[in-house]
């Protein structure tokens, strides 16, 4: 390991060489992983590490290079001065509050270069944070209490159901393992956040003089908070045991060790051990007869058990506070909050045009309502940053999350029930693990089919409940009346006094309708094609009305799940859309779908399967369909091989140079090598 001693607490590392001329090793930096290093090769990695460095090695397991302090003796050796005057500086801060001291002597007390006024002791603000999360509904020591209370109710009524049938009865009636599941993914996402969550603390109270190593405090609070969560995991695993009867492993072992059950473990045991030492003479005779064969180089297959090994997570990663991919990306469109009100702390939005067209679905389905559709709603989900200059926040609105079968919609009532709550916590995980980037969510959507579009007193009692906990004024809140001629559309947001903006201070309303013309739009014209495999690339000659058929990966996945079915002939239609671009035509698929609609997506191809290609029988086959069809997709069960063919003004091509040939394996291979 290469590295440069930072501080006591923190180094800059260059590098991590991997001495093992035989086996890959893992490198993990403070709990995410840097990459994999070969046989004998090395890593560069250049870049602070806080907390550790690891490397993992498939036989050998887990290797601690370095820890938080394992380097403050070298720092010490190598900077005597700055410890010196760091040592000042702490015993000033932890003596006399700041009040006893006349001016002269602060600046006598403190060190050259530090500021006596601006550093903050950490105990100081342990006091504070500790308070602040006295106020928070998650971690005060009233989540505890009422957890207790409402469990302990059931816990005494189930006293009196004495039998299996009626417990369970109960339990069902009352949504009890929903409400534990529920409660589970509480505490799991308010473990993901915890780094978010001191982050936002320690930016919004103090400033950067105020913190002069910043790692050491937030070590401390972190601390703090696994104490806290692991609490709440205990409460909850005991519960979870008196109501339900799901054994913690402790239980497990009394039950095991009971005095009921040693005679029959100890005879389970007997039958074990004589069916092990049976196996042992079987293998034993066997390997006799057959002359060992040593394979070089296979010592890592002979320890094979050594690859398998499972971790739970136990802390969580801060993620990236960014929206760099986004500014300049065709697919998102950009609305400034001067152009629909004068005061809002969130200064920007960027609204993804995927985002978009599931919001216009959401309402398209409501619509098919013979009387007037009831409100309907969603949450959802992006990313945001905060300028600290201005107090102003940039938000962008990715992908929604639909309420579960608990909702309530009614003509003037909308409940999104408990469900959500579980919904948006898992979509939210499953985002940050595959960016690693920080989303929560930024919006929340709903309707007032006929009514116009405002935001009532109930909408701002919501607002208010769903802000986020340290920083609330960038959720952003989207009113749409689905019964105007262009479905208007408003957006409210926090002013900077944290009131919310009214109806009459919005200076523009948007139409959903307008909005879902551009994402269709902006959807094509965004178009990757390194996110697409192009089977026509394969062709012998490539003609301009079907320059390409680009395969999404979800096609592809598609097709490989058609397969299972193992029928043949006409299986299922390609959609998507056709892209022109200088002459040449190509039609990118979206999806492979046995269904005959497609929201949002055009009817442009069939999918065949069948032992050979036969262009009689293809004809055949979609004689009916041949003018809804631009090309097809046959699938030999034969030779594993997909075949593009064109179909040039209502005709099969019988040309084969014209067609293209990939074996789906090969498909299949390339999305997950893609991803």
């Amino acid at each position: 390991m290469e590295y440069e001693v930072n501080s006591a607490t923190t180094i800059f590392l260059k590098a991590v060489y991997n001495e093992d001329p035989n086996s890959n090793i893992k490198v993990i930096v403070d709990g995410k992983s840097a990459g994999t290093i070969a046989a004998g090769g090395s890593l560069a990695i250049n870049r602070e590490c806080h907390r550790f460095v690891k490397t993992e090695h498939p036989i050998n397991g887990t290797t601690e290079l370095w820890r938080t302090g394992n380097t403050t003796a070298e720092w010490e050796k190598k900077h005597p001065q700055k410890v010196k005057e760091e040592k000042v500086v702490e015993e000033n801060i932890v003596s006399e509050s700041p009040e006893t001291f006349t001016e002269t002597e602060r600046e006598r007390s403190v060190a050259p270069k530090v500021s006596r006024k601006n550093v903050q002791p950490a105990s100081k603000i342990i006091s504070i944070f500790k308070d602040e999360l006295e106020k928070d509904p998650f971690y005060s020591s009233t989540f505890v209490q009422t957890l207790n209370e409402e469990a302990g109710k059931h816990a005494e009524l189930m006293n009196y159901l004495k039998d299996k049938e009626t417990r369970d009865k109960y339990i069902q009636e009352h949504q009890l393992s929903n409400y534990f599941n529920e409660k589970d993914a509480l505490i799991s996402e308010k473990e993901d956040n915890m780094d978010s969550y001191i982050g936002n603390f320690l930016t919004s109270n103090f400033n950067a003089d105020e913190l002069p190593d910043r790692s050491e405090y937030e070590n401390r609070l972190r601390n703090i908070l696994e104490e806290k969560i692991a609490e709440r995991k205990d409460v909850l695993d005991k519960l979870r045991t008196e109501i339900l009867d799901e054994d913690s492993p402790a239980t497990t072992a009394q039950k095991l060790f009971s005095g009921k059950s040693i005679v029959i473990n100890v005879v389970i045991g007997i039958i074990i051990i004589g069916l092990i030492i049976l196996i042992i003479s079987i293998i034993r005779r066997h390997n006799k007869k057959k002359k060992p064969t040593i394979i070089p180089g296979d010592g890592v297959r002979q320890n094979a058990k050594a690859d398998i090994v499972v971790r739970r997570k136990t802390t969580s990663i801060l993620k990236k506070q960014s929206l760099e991919d986004i500014s300049h990306n065709k697919a998102y469109l950009r609305i400034d909050s001067s152009d629909f009100c004068s005061d809002s702390a969130v200064s920007r939005i960027y609204l993804k045009n995927t985002c978009i067209k599931d919001i216009y679905n959401l309402y398209a389905e409501d619509l098919r309502n013979p009387e007037n559709p009831n409100e309907d709603g969603c949450m959802v989900l992006g990313r945001w940053i905060h300028n600290d200059e201005s107090d102003e926040y940039y938000v962008s609105l990715e992908e929604i999350v639909k309420p579960g079968d608990d909702a309530i919609f009614k003509e003037y009532e909308l409940n999104f029930g408990g469900k959500i709550k579980l919904k948006v916590s898992e979509r939210l995980k499953r985002l940050r693990r595959e960016t690693n980037l920080q989303y929560d969510m930024t919006c929340w959507v709903h309707s007032h089919p006929g009514l116009g579009v405002f935001f009532s007193n109930a909408d701002s009692s919501v607002q208010m409940q769903l802000k986020h906990p340290t920083h609330p004024k960038f959720l952003v809140a989207i009113v749409i009346d689905i019964l105007t001629p262009n479905q208007e559309l408003g957006i409210f947001t926090f002013k900077h006094d944290m009131t919310i903006n009214s109806k009459t201070e919005l200076k523009k309303m948007y139409s959903l309708e307008e909005l879902y013309k551009w994402a269709v739009e902006s959807d094509r014209t965004s178009f990757k094609h390194d996110d697409h495999r192009n089977i026509m690339q394969t062709a012998q000659k490539r003609i301009d009305s079907h320059h390409g058929i680009e395969l999404s990966n979800g096609s592809i996945i598609d097709m490989c799940q058609l397969q299972t079915s193992q029928d043949s002939g006409l299986l299922a239609w390609a959609y998507g859309y056709a892209c022109e671009k200088n002459g040449k035509t190509e039609y990118v698929v979206r999806a492979v779908s046995q269904s005959k609609h497609a929201i949002d997506n055009e009817q442009i191809g069939c999918y065949i399967n069948g032992s050979h290609c036969s262009i009689p029988t293809i004809r055949r086959i979609i004689a009916n369909n041949i003018n809804n069809v631009r090309f097809i997709l046959f699938y030999s069960s034969a030779d594993d091989l997909l075949t593009s063919i064109p179909v040039i003004d209502g005709q099969v091509s019988v040309e084969e140079s014209y067609y293209g040939e990939e074996k789906l394996e090969d498909l299949k291979i390339w999305t997950r090598r893609k991803r």
